[in-house]
């Protein structure tokens, strides 16, 4: 037996559900849909509830513990008795304990022996065509799938989105912009298996290149390509013109191209079940500030009560603004991150060159050929309260010295935050609680808070996981 076959099998044996879960899981899916199908009586609507997701395409992981019910009603209530009537059946099916969450429509989330529920609301459609959201068009990704699969294909989906989550890649939401669970079994149903693909991504895959159509909506790759411009094409089988990949970024795309090169060289069980490295101790932590030589600036907030799709959304977008504020006032932003235990905490973390530049700045003016400009120039900077120095002029342009308004970060965030082009959750979060802190003086949000830690930690290592695979040959 080869690597690579011993190490399948063992991953085939973890990811595949036991019966006792199976049974569990077909318990609460029972109790909830006679719930909502009671609640839908109260109201005299006709619905139909119905599983999705992995576990109508019996394609989830052992331990997994979040499923999808559907509340399908006549198309004929419209978006208004969808979103009022819809909602009223799922809170009342979801009894005492709920929460309202937000997609694109409103959907409740729930508990219920131990599993996390959604229960999603959406119209009742005879094909895909009328589809007015993915949400609609869930129920015909899950006919598609059930009548195209058998075992060894739900098989190899699982071993795929085992590998995928071991890479951090695995994961269509915002915060990762990954593959989703339908991308991951249109994979499998194309490529006929985990190895197959493995190899085709490895060797043959190129961003921008690849455009997978299984039901040949396209006659030729260029015409899907005029349609889509992704990384990754996939045609959705149920809907030509929905680019299942559409939410895959190029990194991760990139990333799992690499991982798949680094597994075929290096087979590891690691590529599935990574080793978490430790995180720095406050003496390491310190001692990795001092060797890299910039400094690290840290913007602690609260974090808004909504879903994580929403706020991650706005996170990243914030993110982006406040880098933009600091590179417009010419603080060099090397890198950095966000993040947010999802309840409480944000923190956006920048790397600069230097949270301190000098208190002046050269200024180069027009050419001493354009009358015009010049005499404007030197009507606007003579006698400026900021001039330090200057006009003068070098080669044939005008110089002025300038005082800078800020020559450090901590304090052009503190007045000028408000600048960036934030998210509006983000925004009202900085005028509530804004705390800006500098190096070390992150050192007891970082010990009280082990999952910013592990963020911290990893941004510093900068080795994606499964190389640490290499490592440890």
């Amino acid at each position: 037996m080869s690597d690579v076959e011993r190490i399948l099998r063992i991953v085939y044996d973890r990811v595949e559900p036991k019966e006792d879960e199976r049974q569990r899981i077909r318990h609460a899916v029972s109790k909830m849909i006679k719930r909502i199908e009671e609640a839908a009586f109260k109201l005299n609507v006709h619905v139909k509830a119905r599983v999705e997701g992995s576990i109508a395409k019996d394609t989830w992981i052992s331990g997994d513990r979040d499923i999808d019910i559907f509340i399908q009603l006549p198309k004929e209530i419209g978006l208004e008795g969808l979103r009022s009537i819809g909602l009223k059946i799922a809170k009342s099916a979801a009894g005492d304990k709920w929460a309202e969450r937000y997609a694109e429509h409103p959907y409740i989330e729930t508990e219920l022996d131990g599993f996390k529920i959604d229960l999603v609301p959406c119209f009742m459609l005879s094909n895909s065509r009328e589809a007015l959201s993915t949400v609609d068009r869930t129920p015909f990704h899950t006919n598609y799938i059930n009548n195209s699969f058998n075992d060894q294909l739900r098989r190899e989906v699982r071993v795929l989105k085992q590998f995928m989550k071991g890479i951090g890649v695995y994961g269509a939401e915002i915060k990762i912009q990954g593959f989703s669970g339908y991308l991951c079994e249109l994979l499998i149903l194309h490529y006929n298996s985990f190895m197959n693909l493995i190899d085709n991504a490895a060797n043959r895959w190129k961003p921008f290149s690849v455009v997978i159509d299984i039901e040949r909506y396209y006659s030729r790759i260029n015409e899907a390509k005029s349609v889509f411009h992704a990384p990754l094409i996939v045609v959705d089988p149920v809907d030509k013109r929905r680019n299942v990949a559409a939410a895959l970024s190029l990194d991760r795309m990139c990333e799992f191209i690499a991982a798949c090169r680094a597994f075929l060289k290096n087979p590891s069980l690691h590529f599935f079940y990574p080793i978490e490295p430790r995180t720095f101790t406050v003496k390491e932590l310190i001692e990795q500030f001092e060797k890299r030589g910039t400094d690290f600036v840290f913007i602690v907030t609260s974090c808004p009560e909504v879903v994580p799709d929403i706020l991650w959304g706005q996170l990243y977008k914030s993110w982006r603004g406040l880098k933009r504020l600091l590179s417009n006032w010419n603080f060099n932003v090397i890198d950095g991150f966000v993040w947010s235990d999802e309840k409480d905490n944000v923190v956006f973390c920048f790397e600069l060159e230097s949270a301190s530049i000098p208190g002046i700045e050269k200024h180069i003016g027009p050419p001493i050929s354009s009358k015009e400009h010049c005499d404007r120039f030197l009507e606007k900077h003579l006698g400026s309260k900021n001039l330090i120095a200057g006009p003068k002029i070098e080669g044939d342009r005008w110089i002025v010295y300038l005082r800078r308004k800020y020559s450090n970060a901590i304090a052009l965030l503190a007045n000028e935050w408000y600048m960036a082009k934030l998210g509006n959750l983000i925004y009202k979060s900085f005028s509530n609680v804004l705390n800006i802190l500098l190096n070390d003086q992150i050192l007891d949000f970082y010990n009280f808070h082990r999952d910013f830690a592990i963020s911290l930690t990893k941004y510093l290592r900068g080795k994606l996981p499964w190389l640490y695979v290499s490592s440890m040959a």
